[in-house]
């Protein structure tokens, strides 16, 4: 009798144990499914923000890149997932990317407030709370952050022009902060497609919560669709193709996805544009950022510029100022020159807050570093130059008559004259911690 009360006790022991197993799993199945269903922790998940107000909206861009996108096949181990915010009011969507078609999600998922479907996709607290939603319901090993839409360099990107707001540089960098916290790690890319964003002051301000950027220096091309008679055209960025790669081998480094970012971007151009409108179509020059590896630039260029400010102010300001504008800068419409630093805008830019010129950081180095400077003749030359190739793990240009040929991936801001010089300027990581914001206003007695 009391073998058989043991053995009795084992089944139900045995019952009881087997039961909290089954219990066990099906807690662990619910804490893995996300909104679409069943989840598992992917190796890699893109979290999209596609602010496409305004004229981009008109062209239909996020709609023609959501058609490449599908393109894709699906893999369990890749998560896509877009926030897109076209150019009319109450039609911003949250899709999970699918090959053939996109599920679109409640925006109230993310935050119950959000019943009106309308993002100010310009609010860095909206974008936050995009990003950590994602997160939790589609884990990875791996995150990749895309922004697009039109870009200001250094003042940021995402206009919202329903809102009359946009993400500025600090605010972009506070929200990859508040992500990277959320997550517990570096946010591993952050990329984008977005005019003039390719610079050290952009780099700078996402250093310590980025491992890698992927960005353009010059004006970007974007996609353009008439949906109704079946024309898709891509723009620099290849999205079917990009993100195919990584579908066929979800388990690609940081770096490497990185990498198939750049190799898979096409370049347009060169064609000239209508005097005094420099370059004004080009999208050929696009950098691959190691942010691991971008202080030492930011040091170099604070070396140059307080070489630089005693020039520009003291004995012999007068002078030094022509050699730096006339020589070493040059004028706008003979960049295709060797005796000229590569720059990449100076018409009015899409907001039309001002006119907005940025120099390729190696090429204004190497031209500070000719006999021709003179008496600017940069002891830091060579130092920037290095930098700027251990920063740059790759960079996509134009060789061709009339491009970008000597682009090396990043750029940095220098107003054309005093009256364009933005103060705002100041507000950046990149302005606060060197003397460059110094060394540009020394330029024109300002």
């Amino acid at each position: 009798m009391k073998r058989q009360h043991l053995v009795i006790g084992s089944m139900v022991l045995a019952s009881i144990l087997l039961l909290g197993a089954v219990l066990i799993v099906s807690s662990d199945e619910e804490e893995d499914e996300g909104p679409s269903g069943e989840q598992t922790t992917a190796e890699w998940t893109t979290l999209m923000w596609m602010c496409m107000e305004g004229d981009l909206g008109e062209y239909n861009m996020g709609l023609c890149n959501l058609h490449f996108l599908e393109m894709v096949p699906d893999n369990e181990l890749v998560n896509v997932i877009i926030i897109l915010d076209k150019e009319l009011e109450g039609d911003t969507q949250l899709l999970e990317l699918h090959q053939n078609g996109s599920t679109v999600l409640n925006l109230t998922d993310i935050d119950p407030e959000w019943g009106h479907n309308e993002l100010n996709t310009g609010d860095g607290e909206q974008l936050l709370k995009f990003l950590n939603w994602g997160a939790d319901n589609y884990p990875a090993m791996r995150y990749n952050v895309h922004l697009v839409d039109h870009g200001g360099g250094w003042r940021g990107m995402c206009w919202d022009t329903l809102s009359s707001d946009h993400l500025d540089l600090p605010e972009i960098g506070r929200t990859m902060e508040g992500f990277k916290e959320h997550i517990g790690k570096n946010v591993d890319i952050l990329s984008t497609e977005a005019c003039l964003v390719g610079m050290v002051e952009f780099a700078y301000e996402l250093k310590d919560s980025c491992d890698y950027f992927v960005g353009g220096s010059t004006y970007g091309w974007g996609a353009e669709a008439e949906p109704d008679q079946d024309i898709w055209e891509a723009g620099n960025w290849q999205y079917d193709d990009c993100w195919m790669e990584l579908s066929k081998d979800p388990r690609m480094s940081a770096e490497e996805f990185a990498m198939t970012m750049g190799s898979t971007f096409l370049p347009f151009g060169p064609w000239r544009a209508p005097p005094f409108i420099p370059k004004e179509g080009y999208s050929d020059v696009f950098g691959i950022f190691n942010l691991s590896n971008v202080q030492p630039l930011v040091d170099a260029l604070d070396k140059i510029a307080r070489e630089l400010i005693p020039k520009m102010t003291g004995l012999g300001q007068t002078v030094n100022q022509g050699l730096l504008i006339n020589t070493v800068i040059g004028h706008p419409e003979y960049q295709s020159s060797s005796l000229y630093t590569e720059y990449f805008s100076h018409q009015m830019d899409w907001a039309g807050i001002s006119s907005y010129t940025n120099y390729d950081v190696w090429d204004l180095a190497n031209q500070l570093g000719k006999s021709s400077a003179g008496t600017i003749r940069s002891s830091h030359s060579k130092e920037v130059m290095d930098a700027v190739e251990d920063l740059i793990l790759m960079f996509r240009n134009t060789y061709d008559d009339g491009g970008h040929p000597d682009a090396h991936g990043v750029s940095i801001y220098i107003p054309y004259r005093s009256s364009v010089y933005n103060p705002d300027y100041e507000q950046i990581k990149f302005a606060q911690d060197t003397q460059w914001d110094e060394f540009i206003k020394s330029v024109h007695w300002t």
